[in-house]
């Protein structure tokens, strides 16, 4: 009887055991659920907000540096033609130096970005599970976001009036950028658009309204 009596409450003692850890199991996959459906949000914010800037800061830096590297001027993207007299008749675009300028802008603007393929989002533990005077505190969790982008490039044409017989035509670089944050079971797309002027200066003399250069 002895025995037996010893066996009974071994058993009951494994049960007991086996018992605490399917609870405690239940209760760590729990908090792990919890908490991915708390984070995830913050994760797409901290990671929309992080992709803008990103993007911003490679269209900003990689732009820049082409146009200043090519140093086109006003006169060699575009090609104005004037009759006699010193009338306007056309403002045409340089197909060929405006597509080597969009191809350079573009590949430089997609090789910046390419540096980071992924941003490192911070994300503050008081933030989580805290709230009102807990948010923005605590330890900062680590979470790494892919990322992919693509790059767009195009140019626009304004003609403005900069006094009597005179028109100010700007040419624009206009640099799109979408960055797609690559979440969990989830895509975030940002949009970034940026412009520069590539060249401008002044026309003397009337300018035809079909003079207008579209966008190319």
């Amino acid at each position: 009887m002895r025995r037996f009596q010893r066996r009974k409450g071994k058993k009951r003692k494994w049960g007991r055991l086996r018992l605490f850890c399917l609870l405690f199991l239940l209760c760590a996959l729990g908090l792990v659920a919890l908490t991915d459906i708390r984070i995830r949000p913050m994760i797409k914010t901290y990671g929309v907000n992080q992709a803008t800037t990103t993007a911003t800061q490679a269209v900003n830096t990689a732009a820049q540096r082409v146009l200043d590297e090519m140093g086109l001027q006003y006169a060699d993207l575009t090609s104005v033609t004037k009759d006699a007299e010193g009338n306007i008749l056309s403002v045409s675009t340089n197909t060929a130096n405006v597509n080597r300028l969009k191809s350079a802008v573009g590949e430089a603007v997609l090789e910046e970005l390419e540096k980071q393929d992924y941003q490192m989002v911070k994300i503050p533990l008081g933030s989580i599970w805290g709230g009102g005077l807990l948010t923005g505190r605590g330890p900062k969790i680590p979470v790494k976001v892919p990322m992919n982008s693509t790059v767009t490039v195009t140019f626009d044409n304004t003609f403005d009036s900069a006094g009597i017989n005179q028109t100010r035509h700007e040419i624009t670089l206009n640099v799109k950028v979408t960055v797609y944050a690559m979440l969990p079971g989830d895509s975030t797309a940002v949009e970034v658009e940026t412009g520069f002027t590539a060249a401008e200066t002044i026309l003397v003399g009337e300018v035809p309204d079909w003079a207008a250069i579209t966008r190319s």
